[in-house]
């Protein structure tokens, strides 16, 4: 039986992809395009986790794919599967790409709750996430309420203070829009 805890959220189908039973994926975890092998994803049905076996899997991005399980070929069999959340099985990953999977987890963390500054606005706001799902890692920034995304470049960075939990940034003009007057 799978259970909760060896599953880890990797996105939710969000649309048919033609009438043969292929459906489009939003992916919120890079970790089955990491994988060597990904013989199948996991949906929950009535309160239980069900493993379906790919048929195909192609990533049109780094945030969507398009997928296909096997005996699922049509849109009337793809139909219920719309909205549902897809997980990855732990049991999927070589003891290698575990270790890589949980330090890239901890690297992610590791700058949560850390305190954006920005060298001639001030302080910008708290980091409340990580998102790797690009090419360019951002950092999830709350400020008043909102959440914005920063590009965690290494040449924008100045300084990281681990011990106030701080991170220093000479950010391009323009990038956050708030009035310095504001800040005085």
């Amino acid at each position: 039986m799978i259970t909760e805890q060896q599953l880890i959220e990797v996105g939710f189908i969000a649309k048919l992809h033609g009438l043969k039973g292929e459906m489009q994926a939003r992916i919120t975890d890079s970790v089955i395009d990491e994988v060597e092998h990904c013989p199948y994803l996991v949906c929950e049905l009535d309160g239980i986790y069900v493993p379906f076996f790919l048929d195909s899997l192609r990533f049109r991005s780094s945030e969507s794919a398009l997928l296909k399980f096997e005996d699922i070929d049509s849109a009337e069999k793809a139909e219920p599967f719309c909205g549902l959340k897809l997980y990855f099985d732990r049991k999927c990953f070589t003891p290698e790409e575990q270790k890589h999977y949980d330090q890239k987890v901890e690297e992610d963390l590791e700058f949560i709750g850390y305190q954006l500054i920005d060298k001639t606005l001030g302080p910008i706001g708290e980091i409340v996430d990580i998102n790797d799902l690009t090419e360019n890692v951002l950092f999830i920034v709350e400020h008043e309420g909102e959440e914005i995304m920063i590009p965690a470049a290494d040449d924008l960075i100045l300084d990281i203070d681990d011990e106030n939990g701080t991170i220093l940034m000479d950010l391009p003009q323009g990038l956050v829009n708030i009035d310095e007057a504001e800040e005085e």
